[in-house]
């Protein structure tokens, strides 16, 4: 079903349809999943099936700097991405299939999907449920975790089934080394076990986990009617999500805190920044130190000047700190204690 100007048009017959995407870019697989909420019919039921390369994907309203390893997701060339929908940060891989269930929003409910994608597994042998937070679990170990949006007329529910995924390279580039630091306004995620339908079933891989939500799906919902997938169908908002002001500027506030510990001297410091961009730096030794001497005064004046205005970025700060640097052995600390802050 198309929409042509504001009318949906049924090009299938049936308001229960789903599609499989043959896309593993992740900017392609999110805005196809944005077209698909604002193009089809708001009284049919769509399901969608999709998974990724290695991607860390965030909620609409996350911190980046907060919830990844952003050093360790660039050396393992894992993609950052950002949802429209809120929820917590997941790790994708071809080892993790996402499901998108589309639905009138007056039919909505936060289980109902969940449940869905829980009795398909259970039609495939292995004991899942639906847990207290609405995600797919097995025994103690979350196996699918889930994200919600809801418009006037519509609502998705989508969640992540962890199949076989690279655990361990989840659990690495799910850890910030800077979390503790960050106060920050938005959402933060709720870290949970987890494991794969792998450690429940060797039968289970990708294509037999869809058959099976599919099946279900079938089962809930009435007949299916198999949709073509269209890559170019939303590249407008895929060239959009896939930009630095989509994926770091959209941030809320935040702050960040540190303490250096010197020979000469214990510095804190706190770094504001508001879309993605520092407003502020302030720059002081601990309280019950004497007074810095003129020139460590002079570079923390120095830095707090310079930094308002620049991208929360590591190339940026250290292009803007460089030439503080030069100031001597003292500010060239400074910098580069700063900057380990936006590795």
């Amino acid at each position: 079903m198309l929409r042509v100007g504001r009318r949906f048009v049924h090009s299938s017959g049936s308001k229960t349809l789903c599609y499989v995407s043959q896309s593993t870019d992740p900017y392609t697989n999110l805005a196809f999943e944005d077209w698909l909420l604002r193009n089809t019919d708001p009284q049919s039921y769509v399901l969608y099936l999709w998974r990724n390369r290695p991607t860390i994907v965030i909620g609409r309203n996350q911190n980046p700097w907060k919830e990844c390893n952003l050093d360790m997701m660039q050396k393992r060339d894992v993609l950052l991405a950002r949802r429209t929908s809120g929820g917590g940060a997941v790790y994708h891989d071809l080892g993790n299939t996402n499901y998108t269930v589309l639905m009138p929003r007056q039919a909505f409910s936060r289980d109902r999907c969940a449940l869905m994608v829980a009795q398909a597994l259970q039609q495939a042998d292995i004991p899942a449920y639906v847990n207290a937070r609405h995600d797919v679990a097995v025994g103690e170990r979350k196996v699918s975790g889930s994200a919600f949006r809801l418009t006037s007329s519509r609502a998705f529910h989508h969640g992540t089934m962890l199949i076989d995924a690279d655990l361990a390279r989840l659990n690495g580039c799910l850890r910030s080394r800077h979390a503790d630091a960050i106060e920050a306004r938005g959402v933060d995620s709720v870290r949970s076990a987890v494991a794969n339908l792998r450690d429940y079933s060797w039968a289970i891989d990708h294509d037999a986990f869809c058959t099976a939500v599919r099946n279900q799906f079938d089962a809930s919902f009435g007949p299916v009617h198999d949709m073509p997938f269209d890559a170019a169908a939303n590249t407008e908002m895929k060239d959009r999500i896939r930009t630095w002001d989509w994926l770091f500027a959209q941030t809320p506030d935040f702050v960040h805190r540190l303490d250096g510990y010197f020979p000469w001297a214990t510095v804190s410091a706190s770094i504001s920044a508001h879309r993605g961009h520092i407003s502020a730096a302030n720059l002081a030794t601990a309280p019950e130190a004497s007074a810095p001497p003129p020139h460590i005064s002079a570079a923390f004046a120095d830095i707090g000047r310079a930094l308002p205005g620049t991208r929360y970025a590591y190339a940026d700060v250290a292009e803007c700190l460089a030439p503080i640097r030069n100031y001597g052995s003292h500010a060239a600390e400074l910098c580069d204690w700063i900057l380990a802050a936006f590795q």
